[in-house]
């Protein structure tokens, strides 16, 4: 059954893929932007979040957001299995020193300490400002253009098609399929939907981010910290190919796509206190709160490769799992994941997955 998904995002490209996988749909996925994109001579675009991301896991899911802590977990468990099993993927386990994501998380044990692997606890005097708590455990990371491209070729595999084109209302997906028929249309546009006719999801909004990508080979851990106030963060993301990621600031709401110099002097400085083996003259320790010299922040900055802003595609009231109908045509919506694509990816496609099934009145065998 001919199936076309909208948007080359991780989210849209992990569904469809899950879908080829099923054997019971033939999957077309279309965006305007696509991972041909990241081997490109010309610029990426700025409103296409995948490129930007770090990306590591760990999640962010509220006490309440039940099917997002599902989406978590399931998509940890996949991430291990693809670093085991598909190593150029550009997926790999490594530790993560997490000292929270918010002041909310203050004093609480975090639920997913349950099952994550290799578990144990930072002593207290070794915590950076702004910890709420201290747990290292083995987490993932993500070299994104490795990735992206890895999904794209695991789809095209399975007999796959991705096709590049722009879209102004959610219809015209259907040029891209021969006959201009399909039982469905997966919608993984993210922040694309605000704009899409026929979807026009108002709730929809950017949180803008901006980091840094760095050259040291010597880091092998990731590292997250809560900023001192809501819309910072400090993070430090290895790519497992000797570059890292640096970050970062979650503005709401800013759709500016500047570079923003304080930020940059931010980063590098409060990096620096955490992790600072970025430059090799220091030796790995196991304090995360070291003090830092402007002559420190000028040599790292020296090790800059790139400096990107990009924006995270959020929507209030989380992301949308939704069927419509168009017609005879199934509409399944799975967007709106904001900062947690990646560490969210396989469990919401699963989602979107069923639901289809489900609207299509399909036996799935599972």
């Amino acid at each position: 059954m001919p199936v076309i998904v909208i948007g080359c995002g991780v989210v849209g490209l992990t569904t469809a893929l899950m879908l080829q996988r099923t054997q019971r749909y033939s999957v077309t996925a279309v965006g305007r932007d696509t991972p041909e994109d990241l081997r490109g001579p010309h610029g990426i675009s700025q409103s296409w979040a995948s490129p930007f991301a770090g990306a590591n896991w760990r999640p962010y899911s509220a006490d309440h957001e039940q099917q997002m802590q599902a989406a978590e977990q399931q998509t940890y468990f996949m991430m291990r299995d693809i670093a085991r099993e598909s190593p150029q993927a550009g997926v790999k386990i490594v530790p993560i020193a997490d000292f929270g994501s918010s002041k909310g998380e203050r004093g609480t044990k975090p639920r997913f300490l349950g099952y994550v692997k290799g578990v144990q606890k930072i002593e207290r005097r070794l915590w950076p400002q702004n910890a709420v708590f201290g747990y290292s455990y083995d987490s993932v990371i993500v070299n994104v253009p490795l990735y992206m491209s890895w999904l794209a070729a695991e789809f095209k595999s399975l007999g796959g098609t991705v096709r590049k084109g722009e879209l102004g209302h959610i219809s015209d997906a259907l040029r891209y399929v021969e006959g201009g028929r399909c039982v469905a249309i997966v919608n993984c546009t993210a922040m694309g939907s605000y704009s899409l006719g026929g979807v026009g999801d108002t709730s929809v909004y950017p949180i803008r981010g901006q980091t840094l990508l760095v050259r040291a080979p010597h880091v092998d851990l990731t590292v997250t910290v809560p900023g001192s106030s809501e819309d910072r963060a400090t993070y430090v993301i290895p790519r497992g190919d000797g570059t890292v990621i640096l970050g970062g600031v979650f503005e709401r709401g800013s759709a500016d796509a500047r570079q923003d110099i304080q930020t940059t002097d931010e980063i590098l400085h409060n990096c620096l206190g955490v992790c600072p083996q970025l430059l090799s003259h220091h030796a790995a320790g196991k304090s995360f709160n070291n003090p830092v010299s402007k002559a420190d922040v000028e040599e790292l900055r020296k090790k800059i490769i790139a400096i990107n802003v990009g924006f995270r595609p959020s929507r209030k009231g989380g992301p949308r799992l939704e069927v419509q109908r168009m017609g005879e045509i199934a509409v399944i919506h799975n967007y709106g994941q904001s900062s947690y694509g990646y560490q969210t990816s396989w469990g919401y496609a699963s989602i979107a997955v069923r639901m289809l099934d489900a609207a299509l009145s399909v036996n799935a065998k599972l």
